[in-house]
């Protein structure tokens, strides 16, 4: 029994921990992990009856979620490739749920793991700044329009990547006594500042302004870090300028990219010929870009049918060729609306909307609240400073203004409810 409980703990408590390695060789291990957690977890909470894990406001919220979800995909019913992401999108609830299960059972936040994080960080900041000079990183990978994505190849999500995980590297780095109100690591306020660095250079405008905002939130919530969060902007702002010195190709200018052609696609800057079959507002700007602003007026013609309940999880990709829908040529249609607030009040309705908006302004309160607690006492307990990172990376991904990936694409839904389970863990440990 002991054996078996040893391993269990070992498998379960370092995949939790190494989960961004699995995202990042592939699907299918993520995957595989995913359902192996999720059956080792339900099984091991209905034979000993903890139910609490269960019985909650949250597992009711995920459950309503669902519903929703399942719903509004089934009642749409178009083919079973466009409708199994919502029939069984219940597996991506209960991942989050089966992490705090994990954590909640092993509590286990090894010193190992920090050695994983830390090497994993290292070997992408390396392999990304070897594409940024050279080109191309150690497997060959170019290059593409004009941004670096390391080891993702065609998929430019390396910054969202990053994104994600510096907050789970940050709770490890904490429940270990490694952010401190006594002295500050250097080691890694360094390797977490390159991160930030190749956030910065991968060209992701919405990854490096979620990261802001992530800090930003963190910074608000919690005094003991904020002289951690302080050396984190200095180092990214000095490495960012000396990385743009010497720069010896003008291939990649981060800098252009992150402001002024944001700026010029927000005014509309060279997207001219379009302004005659797509208003702006107020007659000024596009929301994000044209290609942005396409994409939610087409949501919102959509969704004028499908108030209620919405279109199901691909309705939109599925729709948005309609004729009665399309936009002169055939401006905004794409796989999904890219936006998670535009996507899910399309997808699920209202009724879907009610319950993301609802999560949002909870989230919202518990930021505040950790402001609160903060103003009335100085608390450096782990628990506690733990909590609000996750709170913070939550917030990151609910943040509504801003252009978003599939929320329904597994990918992406799975690192979204990531650090959930952790937030779960830690508000019920307090």
């Amino acid at each position: 029994m002991n054996s078996n409980l040893d391993i269990s703990k070992i498998f379960f408590s370092y995949g939790i921990a190494l989960f961004p390695l699995f995202l990042l060789l592939g699907p299918l291990i993520s995957e595989i992990f995913l359902m192996l957690i999720i059956f080792f977890s339900f099984f091991i909470i209905f034979k000993d009856k903890k139910f609490e894990f269960l019985l909650n406001r949250f597992f009711i919220f995920f459950l309503l979620f669902y519903l929703s979800t399942v719903f509004s995909t089934i009642y749409n019913f178009y083919n079973f490739e466009y409708s199994k992401g919502g029939i069984f999108y219940f597996r991506i609830p209960l991942f989050a749920l089966s992490i705090w299960f994990i954590l909640d059972r092993y509590n286990f936040f090894n010193k190992k793991i920090i050695q994983f994080y830390s090497i994993l960080f290292l070997i992408v900041i390396s392999d990304a700044i070897l594409q940024y000079y050279s080109g191309k990183n150690v497997l060959g990978y170019e290059i593409i329009k004009s941004r670096i994505s390391s080891f993702f190849g065609e998929e430019l999500i390396l910054g969202s990547f990053i994104l994600r995980i510096i907050p789970i590297f940050m709770i490890y780095l904490t429940m270990s006594d490694l952010i401190n109100d006594k002295k500050i690591n250097y080691f890694y306020l360094i390797i977490i500042s390159l991160a930030c660095l190749v956030i910065y250079l991968s060209g992701e405008r919405t990854s490096f302004g979620l990261l802001i905002i992530f800090f930003s939130t963190l910074f608000f919530m919690v005094k003991h870090l904020r002289k951690f969060i302080t050396y984190i902007a200095i180092l990214l702002i000095t490495s960012a300028l000396i990385t743009s010195y010497l720069k010896t190709s003008s291939k990649i200018d981060p800098a252009n990219r992150m402001f002024e052609k944001s700026l010029n696609q927000i005014t509309g800057k060279g997207e001219e010929r379009y302004e005659k079959h797509k208003k702006k507002i107020f007659d000024k700007v596009y929301i994000f870009s044209h290609d942005h602003h396409g994409h939610y007026v087409l949501s919102y013609k959509i969704f004028k049918d499908f108030i209620i309940f919405g279109t199901g999880v691909k309705g939109f990709r599925y729709l948005c060729r309609n004729k009665i829908y399309i936009l002169e040529d055939n401006d905004g249609c794409s796989t999904h609306p890219h936006n998670t607030y535009a996507q899910i009040l399309v997808s699920n309705g209202v009724v879907g909307m009610m319950l993301l908006l609802l999560a949002f302004f909870y989230i919202l309160k518990e930021i505040f609240l950790f402001k609160k607690k903060n103003d009335v006492e100085y608390n450096c307990n782990k628990i506690y400073i733990s909590s609000a990172i996750a709170v913070s990376a939550i917030f990151v991904n609910l943040w509504p203004i801003a252009p978003s990936g599939n929320f329904f694409n597994n990918w992406l839904s799975m690192i979204y409810f990531y650090p959930i389970g952790f937030y779960l863990y830690f508000k019920n440990k307090k």
